[in-house]
């Protein structure tokens, strides 16, 4: 009917899928994910697809004002809707500030798809569980992980699956705040070991501090280290005493 929207269930079930589980995401970056996920459209047809479904509402797009030329997409209440009829774990966008376009949000977003796409390349990825499945999983059924993380990332690496939980920082928290995520990160069951990621040294440094001698096993790296290198980037653990690559770090977790 004029006015209504024929979504193809494979391309623009992909397209909807990769906004919902990045929360905000760039232009590039969603042309980034779609590629490394096996859909090799030509720019031209990712550039119409997306604006259909903006013109129908069921993604939101809006511009950075702090980065020009930079669109960044959300998935709407509609498209939440739709992509619950199709199995996906979308129920808590519903009535929520989720998709809220803040500044702060959306750059952690952003930052957050950047280590995703980091891990995608590397070609060992096994699963990328992000915050809104594991806020779900936690709300709505008995396996719960300890608190709400950004990911939780399963890769293949000297053969075996390695699972561990991500935490990215880009501002710092009160002190207060840093030892109950300590407390909950040391009751963790589910995974062998967190990587703290930041967006500086400095951060780093300061966040650190406030898990020496942790009970479990917390690795910490700079962003834009693992942008560049990923599972080669130089970590330190919560004794802050040296430095090795996260790929040891991971092969000493595997089980």
């Amino acid at each position: 009917m004029k006015g209504s929207i024929d979504l193809a269930s494979v391309n623009d079930h992909a397209v909807l899928r990769q906004v919902l589980r990045s929360r905000h995401v760039s232009h590039d970056q969603l042309c980034q994910f779609l590629q490394l996920s096996g859909h090799y459209w030509p720019r031209r047809t990712l550039n119409w697809r997306v604006q259909r479904l903006v013109e129908h509402r069921l993604i939101v797009r809006s511009d950075l004002s702090f980065v020009s030329g930079v669109r960044v997409y959300a998935l709407s209440e509609r498209g939440a809707s739709y992509l619950i009829g199709k199995g996906e774990s979308a129920a808590m966008m519903i009535g929520s500030r989720a998709n809220h376009i803040d500044e702060n949000a959306v750059q952690h977003s952003l930052d957050i798809n950047e280590i995703h796409l980091s891990v995608l390349r590397t070609q060992e990825l096994v699963s990328w569980k992000c915050e809104l499945e594991i806020r779900s999983q936690n709300e709505f059924t008995g396996a719960r992980f300890a608190k709400d993380y950004d990911a939780i990332i399963t890769v293949n690496t000297g053969g075996r699956d390695v699972q561990f939980a991500l935490e990215y920082e880009r501002k710092p928290k009160q002190p207060k705040r840093y030892w109950q995520i300590r407390d909950l990160i040391e009751k963790e069951t589910h995974v062998e070991c967190v990587l703290y990621l930041t967006s500086n040294f400095h951060l780093l440094s300061y966040v650190s501090r406030f898990f020496e001698r942790s009970a479990k096993a917390v690795y910490f790296g700079v962003l834009d280290e693992f942008r560049l290198h990923a599972f080669e980037t130089k970590v330190m653990d919560s004794r802050r005493l040296v430095t090795f690559p996260l790929v040891s770090a991971l092969q000493g977790n595997s089980r």
